[in-house]
């Protein structure tokens, strides 16, 4: 990266040959289309082209490769959300509740999608199911401090990407 950011154009064949099936497979596996996983890393290299001069080579290639492709499926969540409309002349209003809760679902496991495991069960359990945090130490085998820290750290990771679109999923009572 650091070659294309100086000016050498068949470095840019290179990144290309060495991430495009990463990049694929990152964005089949968050979206689960086919068709969106090929625009969003055609998307993906676009902006690495563009942002070549922002790149810093003192720093790693593919943490920042693998940012710029989560920000950009965030986007691409954000614009879903935008774009969304229901027309209500004629519509079943029981299915828009089961359509808006599928797209809910999506985002929320967009969102969870860095977390690890562990980090994810103890979110859905505890924010969205109820449970208690002794409970979910006791299960675990950890303090109630320790599941109360990784809930805590899980959120604040989740808050630094969200976007407007999404923000009522993770606080949805922000009064």
């Amino acid at each position: 990266m650091g070659r294309y950011a100086d000016g050498d154009v068949e470095a840019f064949d290179e990144l290309f040959r060495r991430y495009e099936r990463r990049a694929y497979a990152f964005f089949l596996k968050r979206t689960g289309s086919h068709d969106r996983a090929e625009d969003l890393y055609q998307e993906l290299f676009l902006r690495i082209h563009r942002g070549r001069r922002a790149y810093d080579p003192a720093r790693r290639f593919l943490p920042w490769f693998f940012k710029v492709a989560h920000h950009l499926l965030l986007d691409d969540i954000r614009r879903a959300f935008r774009s969304r409309e229901v027309p209500l002349a004629g519509r079943d209003l029981r299915s828009d509740i089961v359509e808006r809760g599928l797209a809910d679902r999506e985002a929320l496991d967009l969102l969870l999608a860095p977390l690890t495991p562990g980090e994810r069960y103890v979110l859905v359990s505890s924010k969205l199911n109820g449970a208690d945090y002794s409970e979910l130490a006791a299960g675990a085998g950890k303090s109630v401090d320790a599941v109360k820290k990784m809930a805590s750290r899980a959120m604040q990771r989740i808050r630094a990407s969200r976007g407007p679109g999404v923000s009522r999923l993770v606080d949805p009572d922000p009064g």
